[in-house]
């Protein structure tokens, strides 16, 4: 593991899971032509990691799936790029993600890690922030009317309402995400169903948190940039009954 996170160091950059040719950083979100230059990167994925096999009735995700919105202009920032089968985020300006197409009831799976910081000594002070936005409503803002599952390290799968929506009404476990949940800068899957505006959430297999239906029902998704470099990979949704 400390061979692999010192590849940052190194600057080296791979963006496939099993492709490891450099590239040329992409143009900046809101100026096309240009090259941001950036401090730092997500550590490259790496390239051992396992081919996705897609379960039934899934499709894949992919960057092109996405539109982003930011309430102020980025400028020359990166702060979206693909990588492989997923997508990296480099934290700043805030904005998100949000799907070409709206859900309702289905189910989400995906992984998503932290670049763990290298003076980080105990996990459960680290403040890393990101989110799954459900049920997105225009108009488009920041934050716009959701649901959100938490991808906040300390409150990770938990269930909140954004944007003015009601407060959601959770069942949260604590203790099954203090031991499913894998330390900072390492892979977590998550998983996520939406039934008639019911989520329930999970982390490496393990149920977290669910909450009680509400006014929102159907929707765009999307992930947040909040600040922190993470990664996404392996991002694949099955339209539910």
């Amino acid at each position: 593991m400390a061979r692999f996170w010192s590849a940052l160091f190194l600057g080296v950059l791979v963006t496939g899971c099993s492709n490891s040719t450099p590239v040329t950083p992409p143009p900046a979100d809101s100026a096309p032509g240009k090259v941001a230059a950036t401090e730092s990167k997500p550590e490259p994925l790496p390239e051992d990691a396992p081919e996705l096999k897609l379960e039934e009735g899934f499709e894949l995700l992919s960057f092109d799936a996405f539109e982003k919105f930011f309430a102020k202009d980025p400028k020359d920032a990166v702060v979206w790029q693909a990588a492989g089968n997923g997508f990296d985020c480099f934290g700043k300006p805030r904005g998100y993600l949000y799907s070409k197409q709206s859900y309702d009831n289905f189910t989400l799976k995906f992984d998503y890690r932290f670049r763990r910081p290298a003076d980080l000594k105990n996990d459960a002070e680290y403040k890393g922030n990101t989110g799954l936005l459900v049920y997105i409503t225009e108009p488009h803002k920041q934050w716009p009317v959701s649901l959100e599952v938490q991808g906040k390290y300390t409150e990770m799968a938990s269930i909140k309402a954004n944007g003015g929506a009601k407060d959601a009404v959770i069942q949260d476990d604590d203790a099954a995400r203090q031991t499913a949940r894998k330390p900072v800068g390492e892979w977590n899957s998550i998983e996520v169903t939406s039934k008639d505006g019911v989520l329930t959430t999970s982390i490496n297999g393990t149920k977290i948190c669910t909450n009680e239906p509400g006014e929102l029902k159907s929707g765009l998704i999307g992930f947040q940039a909040e600040d922190f470099e993470v990664q996404f990979r392996n991002l694949r949704v099955r339209k539910d009954q």
